[in-house]
């Protein structure tokens, strides 16, 4: 009786971290077929660019909008209403590629109004965390850490799956697979739906009073800040970097899909050490091991390294940044009040597509422009200053520690 209580207290949490898992493998598959798709379909990076921007550009506002549209619905209700869209025009283009009428733009377009729906799901998820650890017993960190250990590990599946059906049954057969991956998702936010606990919705403060409180509190906006540097490199190194290195280089979709892995493994292990130590971690040591393993990402595309040095090294840059993303999302669900997360989620996830989806275009035009190499060359530039830049702003108080008491505190009452 005792065992069967303790497991539906914890339904919910273990719901919503498959939810994010399954996820983060259609997000990472798609972020692989996609780029490769057009890339194949046009042989024009700027093309590849242009779509990868067309693709982050919905989340800008829809990140912002969406928030109020959780606050008006519930969470678990506009989460399953966002999946089942996705769902419905995502399976359509398996459908253009059978009969023949898969033309780019369309298939941009579809991508585009998908994703107006993609940012309001993941805020709804986010913002369900809190409230499931908190029934579960979990401190907020190991969930957060837990979360990005998956999305870590989907990173290395989603990509070796995606280039192997590729390169073994053609582009209709991943769309097909993407489908499937939509259609279990939203069988999952039915069952958490059902699993719900019905609350009264209360009312919310508003944007302005949101954005005056965010920019009050210095322990928030500041590591904010400090993280919006590595969203130069966030999707565009997905989307357009990689695929063109490995374009222009003449490489396989399999060797691309390993590249996206060894990322994600690296990842993985690191949010999942955050998740088991996350009050051993201090804020600034790990931003220069994230800006530092920025830059080895990009040094090791720019000399010619054989193939198992470049895997093994971008395996070891994605170590800090799996722990330091899993760092910054318990930042901000710690340091904001329930009332006015949905909204924060918000304006963090509009501020993240925003220069993404900015750089994704801007990235592409400067390779279609200048070449590779050139884009490159300013990428290290650009990393080894953040590195120096991040050492020089190493505080007595970390924002980490500061936290991590605030932790304790919230997980005691």
């Amino acid at each position: 009786m005792l065992n069967s209580t303790k497991n539906s207290v914890k339904t919910p949490l273990r719901l919503i971290l498959a939810t994010n898992a399954l996820s983060s493998l259609t997000n990472q598959f798609m972020q692989l077929l996609l780029p490769w798709y057009v890339l194949f379909s046009t042989g024009n990076v700027l093309w590849t660019g242009f779509v990868g921007f067309c693709s982050l550009l919905p989340n800008i506002f829809s990140a912002v909008f969406g928030a109020r549209f959780i606050e008006k619905i519930g969470r678990s209700k506009a989460m399953l209403s966002c999946e089942a869209v996705q769902f419905l025009l995502l399976s359509s283009i398996p459908v253009l590629i059978f009969f023949g009428k898969d033309y780019p733009w369309l298939v941009g377009g579809i991508v585009f109004i998908s994703s107006v729906f993609d940012a309001p799901a993941e805020l709804a998820r986010t913002a369900l965390s809190p409230t499931f650890s908190r029934y579960a017993g979990v401190p907020l960190s190991k969930t957060a850490g837990l979360v990005e250990a998956f999305d870590g590990f989907m990173s290395v599946l989603g990509p070796v799956l995606c280039g192997a059906v590729i390169a073994l049954y053609g582009l209709l057969a991943a769309w097909v697979w993407c489908a499937v991956f939509c259609a279990l998702i939203v069988t999952l936010c039915l069952v958490m739906f059902s699993h719900r606990k019905p609350r009264q919705l209360r009312a919310s403060p508003s944007y302005g009073e949101v954005w005056r409180a965010v920019r009050a509190d210095r322990v928030l906006w500041l590591p904010i800040l400090f993280t919006v540097p590595t969203f130069i490199l966030g999707q565009s190194w997905e989307l357009v970097l990689l695929p063109t290195y490995i374009y222009e280089r003449g490489f396989s979709s399999v060797y691309l899909g390993l590249l996206g892995a060894s990322f994600g493994l690296g990842a993985f292990l690191g949010a999942f050490v955050f998740a088991a130590r996350a009050e051993r971690f201090t804020f600034f040591k790990l931003l220069t091991f994230n800006y530092l393993g920025y830059f080895l990402s990009v040094a090791v595309l720019y000399f010619p390294l054989p193939a198992w040095v470049v895997l093994g090294a971008t395996s070891l840059c994605g170590l800090p940044f799996g722990a330091f993303l899993a760092m910054i999302k318990s930042v901000i669900l710690l340091r904001t009040s329930p009332e006015r997360r949905s909204k924060t989620l918000g304006l963090f996830a509009a501020l993240t597509y925003a220069v993404e989806s900015v750089c994704v275009l801007g990235l592409a035009a400067w390779i279609h422009a200048g070449g590779l190499t050139q884009m490159l060359e300013g990428l290290l530039f650009l990393f080894g200053a953040l590195v120096f830049v991040s050492v020089l702003a190493r505080q007595k108080e970390d924002f980490w520690e500061v936290l991590s008491s605030e932790q304790k505190k919230l997980f005691t009452k």
